[in-house]
């Protein structure tokens, strides 16, 4: 028996120390097994399975996904582009310059709804007549060009009914160049005072969308003209740079009116808008105060002493 305690104890690893000690119902099984004289197997049950956790993959999304609020995204719903056409409708008119009819001009007409727009083009014939019929109502602009020298300023926006039919007269303006524009500072000079008179050249050009546009004249040559009552201190002609600005130093010598004209080239002289000549400034003299005299009093035994007011009694 106590060989099977020492076996045992072998085989649990437990130290022997003195005395052993085996549990009480183990003793009893082990002497119960001596005393049969056989010594059976001692089995200890295995420890329990565990499994481990199956992990969601990363990129598992959940099958509903209705509850996911997603950030909105910049811009407008889509809609059908309008259209000109076709329809019940008709524009038509002539179409003017500074001389009469304008053969060979573009108009265009372009059809408004909302932000978006629907165009439609016609031709003038040699009378300046163009007409646009078949088309929709609306809200129509209107505009007229003839590239590079004729244009509109501003087009006209007119209302056309489903089955009208609406005549437009559309007047151009002729461009030629070179234009000629200044500014001066200060605004307005007094005589003899030194001013900077900028004077600057474009050549206005309609293109062929119909926009005007004013590039710079790079190079000319600019004289300041008819003004005698003007004086020039950096030079007199001088010439644009790449902005088409030429820069002059002047002075006005008499007060009021005083007319000036820039002559670009050998093109006429442009009269300036240069404001009228203030008087020159008046320079204000400090007045001293005059000496006035007064009598201080005497000493006793004698009289009066007259003195002023500078002298202190």
């Amino acid at each position: 028996m106590r060989a099977v305690a020492f076996s045992l104890l072998r085989v649990l690893r437990l130290p022997l120390r003195g005395q052993i000690w085996v549990p009480g119902g183990l003793l009893i099984g082990l002497v119960a097994a001596g005393c049969g004289g056989n010594v059976s197997t001692l089995s200890f049950p295995g420890p329990p399975s565990t499994t481990a956790a199956t992990q969601p993959a990363a990129n598992t999304l959940p099958g509903d996904l209705s509850s996911v609020a997603q950030a909105p995204v910049a811009g407008v719903t889509t809609t059908t582009a309008p259209a000109v056409g076709p329809g019940s409708a008709t524009l038509n008119g002539t179409v003017l310059g500074a001389s009469g009819p304008v053969s060979g001009a573009v108009v265009e007409a372009d059809r408004l709804v909302g932000d978006a727009m629907a165009v439609a083009k016609a031709n003038t014939a040699a009378d300046g007549s163009w007409s646009l019929p078949n088309i929709l109502g609306g809200r129509y602009r209107v505009r007229a060009w003839q590239s590079p020298s004729l244009g509109m300023g501003n087009p006209q926006v007119v209302f056309l009914s489903g089955a009208q039919t609406l005549s437009v007269s559309l007047q151009l303006t002729q461009y030629h160049g070179p234009s000629v524009a200044m500014a001066i500072s200060p605004r307005n000079p007094a005589v003899g005072q030194q001013a900077n008179l900028l004077v600057q050249v474009t050549n206005p050009t309609v293109g062929s969308d119909g926009v005007l546009r004013s590039p710079p004249v790079v190079g000319a040559t600019v004289t300041l003209v008819n003004g005698s009552n003007w004086q020039v201190f950096n030079g007199n002609p001088r010439t644009t740079d790449v902005a088409g600005n030429a820069l002059f130093q002047v002075s006005c010598t008499n007060a009021g009116a005083s007319p000036l004209s820039a002559q670009v080239a050998n093109q006429p002289p442009v009269p300036l808008a240069v404001p009228d000549c203030a008087p020159p400034p008046t320079t204000t003299v400090p007045t001293l105060p005059s000496e006035t005299t007064t009598t201080c009093p005497s000493p006793p035994g004698r009289g009066s002493t007259p003195t002023t007011t500078a002298i202190s009694c």
